[in-house]
């Protein structure tokens, strides 16, 4: 992940972070030394874009670890 000063557009780097209930706290500092400018940032999950595998029951698993990619394709589209 790369972090950019809101000021000089340079990369900042994260010097620490905090965690804040579902929330970081990036506290970052930019690495143009003229600039000088320090800031935090916050980081949070917002949405699921495809449902982890380890959601699935463990039995279902190792059986899609025997499929071929290809099969595993077409068993989840026939799934929807």
């Amino acid at each position: 992940m790369r972090i950019y000063c809101s000021r000089c557009g340079q990369k900042a780097i994260i010097r620490t972070s905090k965690q804040l209930g579902g929330t970081r706290k990036l506290y970052c500092l930019c690495g143009d030394p003229q600039c000088g400018h320090s800031f935090v940032m916050d980081l949070s999950f917002s949405h699921t874009i495809s449902p982890s595998a380890l959601d699935l029951p463990e039995k279902v698993r190792n059986g899609l670890q025997q499929q071929s990619p290809g099969q595993i394709l077409s068993l989840f589209a026939v799934l929807g």
